[in-house]
């Protein structure tokens, strides 16, 4: 049928070539939508070998030929930084390689001075009087002042026990140059009140700075030096015979970690 007849009496044509625009419409789509995948082909298929090749790796599979994975900050063929970022912290590899060596580098040199201390304790025979051990705050040098430090109720040290103190200058100025120290004063629970300690507070800490100005006087420098003084308030035992309160009666010098 070649026609037909509009409501006025008229004839309408029919446009048998419409589909051709529609079609038209289509293969450009289509061509454009290629030449995007093909594109994006050509840009992403170093990145894409980057991927599988650090997938492998993450699975345990050697990775040859020196091609740089995108999981690595600047480690590839040419030092470019990697397109995923780290999930695990802030810090980069190189960051966390250097602080994992200082912690290291610190837990060598506290070993080193809590070697050197026990072995001279062994040496003098001195484990009833003086004694070391490790925990998380570093190296723990205890020292029972009675007949060893002080005499009872007095804070001058004593020119004849001198020589344990040496050997921890030594310690602290070797193998643990660079970590803060602090030393701690304690007394048993027994009061005292005399002119020049009124309490045992002033007793314990003119104890612990008696100390600490000897090991300045042998060359530890006093930027990495503490005092503090806890009078009664820390017993490592009840104070109920002379027996455990003469274990109270001590100077504690500790050697802090660094990291």
């Amino acid at each position: 049928m070649a026609g037909r007849k509009k409501k006025g009496g008229g004839e309408e044509h029919e446009n048998n070539e419409r589909w051709l625009l529609t079609y038209a419409d289509m293969i450009t789509l289509l061509v454009a939508f290629f030449i995007m995948l093909y594109a994006m082909s050509v840009m992403n298929q170093a990145k894409f070998q980057q991927l599988a090749i650090s997938v492998r790796s993450g699975f345990g599979e050697s990775v040859t030929g020196g091609v740089p994975t995108i999981f690595s900050r600047g480690g590839g063929l040419n030092a470019t930084p990697s397109i995923v970022n780290s999930s695990k912290s802030g810090d980069s590899s190189s960051d966390q390689f250097i602080k994992d060596a200082k912690l290291r580098q610190d837990a060598n040199s506290l070993d080193k001075a809590y070697l050197a201390v026990k072995a001279y304790i062994e040496k003098n025979h001195l484990e009833s009087q003086m004694r070391v051990a490790r925990n998380e705050r570093g190296v723990i040098v205890t020292v029972m002042t009675d007949k060893m430090l002080f005499a009872r109720g007095d804070a001058s040290l004593r020119p004849e026990e001198l020589s344990l103190l040496n050997t921890v200058a030594d310690v602290l100025n070797k193998p643990v140059a660079q970590n803060p120290v602090r030393v701690e004063g304690h007394t048993d629970n027994l009061p005292i009140h005399t002119t020049q300690f009124p309490s045992n507070w002033e007793l314990s800490t003119t104890r612990a700075t008696t100390v600490l100005r000897y090991f300045e006087g042998r060359g530890v420098a006093p930027l990495r030096l503490e005092a503090a003084g806890y009078a009664d308030q820390r017993p490592l035992v009840k104070n109920d015979t002379e027996e455990k309160r003469a274990q109270n009666r001590r100077v504690e010098i500790v050697i802090l970690r660094r990291y």
